[in-house]
């Protein structure tokens, strides 16, 4: 096996591991696997699925890891391209004990992330803000390569590892379904949102955006793509919709693939991303890409690290918490036309997963000759 990707944390057909990274390596010819909890049945677009079993809770998820470990030294591979903070204990076993080249791949500020974590007690969140990274900087310097989501977080770095690549979370636009598959909508207007469902990431600002606008007598609907990332806030939005008759106007349809996350798309006229600035300044959404591609203007908040990607002519950037600028904007927005055809071509020549395909190829090239 060339490379076995390794993940715990994420589902099995995340988009960045498995449409993205492992995909591009199965189509230039890699022999590629990918190791996670709850793995489909059949392989996929080249990928051979491993399978950990089941991890119902995070404790199961802890649980497997020293499992992960000796599944993937049985399997020999000539890379080894773990996905996960939790999985540095295994990215240093396998460096130790295999011949194989160990890639981590640095989705997000883990760090930073500590503090937004629910589960994680209040008293814990700035030792663990403090201890991550330097334990990240500390193993990167015995793997043998870097791959960053962003250049912010790559340079984290550059101090313990010579040979880093950032891959952006650019969409993927070969295979695409048709816009005339574009899912039917009930209103006049759509507001779509995609990712994880959190008050960090923007539900509840979503939801107040929805009501707001209901309330302003706007025919309007929001659909919301992803998996609750905590209870409260699921039971939280649930009593917000119950209270303001919001029922009939919200659709929550859960993770879809790719192609279907596109169909809900193309048959938006906005794309959301109101994600905390504190939480997410070092962040790239891929969600403002895949909103481009689909023919979507951007409402976002002012996240400095992706506003410089967007031309002002496609993004409207709305004070955090000020719903009724964000209505305002959205009635303005709704109101102008936009040119099509220039955002996709921007994604095609700029901002493509295509071209940063290529990186990723170049790397594995690198480690293997």
């Amino acid at each position: 096996m060339d490379s076995l990707h390794l993940t715990t944390a994420h589902t099995p057909t995340d988009t960045r591991i498995f449409d993205k990274e492992a995909t591009s390596l199965a189509e230039a010819g890699f022999d590629v696997g990918l190791l996670a909890h709850d793995t489909p049945e059949e392989d996929r677009n080249g990928v051979q699925f491993v399978d950990l079993g089941s991890a119902e809770t995070r404790i199961d998820r802890w649980r497997s890891i020293p499992r992960a470990a000796q599944a993937a030294k049985r399997l020999d591979a000539s890379i080894y391209h773990f996905h996960d903070p939790e999985l540095i204990p295994v990215g240093l076993y396998l460096a130790e004990t295999t011949d194989g080249a160990v890639v981590y791949d640095v989705h997000e500020n883990f760090g930073h992330k500590a503090a937004g974590r629910e589960w994680i007690p209040g008293a814990l969140t700035l030792p663990l803000a403090y201890t991550i990274p330097r334990i990240e900087e500390f193993a990167a310097s015995r793997f043998d390569a870097i791959v960053s989501a962003t250049d912010l977080i790559g340079r984290r770095f550059v101090q313990s590892n010579d040979r880093i690549t950032t891959l952006h979370n650019f969409p993927r636009i070969g295979s695409l379904p048709s816009k005339t598959d574009a899912k039917a909508r009930r209103s006049d207007d759509v507001l779509c949102y995609v990712g994880g469902l959190s008050e960090l990431r923007g539900i509840h600002r979503s939801l107040n955006l929805l009501k707001e606008l209901h309330d302003r007598g706007r025919d309007v609907e929001l659909w919301a793509l992803g998996t609750w990332r905590t209870e409260t806030d699921e039971r939280r939005a649930t009593q917000f919709i119950r209270d303001h008759d919001l029922e009939s106007y919200i659709e929550f349809p859960g993770y879809v693939d790719y192609e279907e996350m596109f169909r809900y798309l193309y048959g938006a006229d906005i794309g959301l991303s109101l994600l905390d600035t504190a939480e997410f300044e070092t962040a790239i959404p891929t969600k403002q890409f895949e909103y481009l591609y689909a023919g979507l203007p951007t409402l976002t908040t002012p996240l400095d690290a992706a506003i410089r990607f967007l031309p002002d002519r496609f993004r409207h950037v709305v004070p955090q918490d000020d719903t009724e600028a964000a209505a305002d904007t959205v009635e303005v927005a709704l109101e102008r036309d936009y040119d099509i055809e220039a955002m996709q071509s921007l994604v095609e020549t700029k901002y493509s997963w295509e071209a940063e395909a290529e990186k990723l190829i170049a790397l594995y090239e690198d480690l293997l000759g």
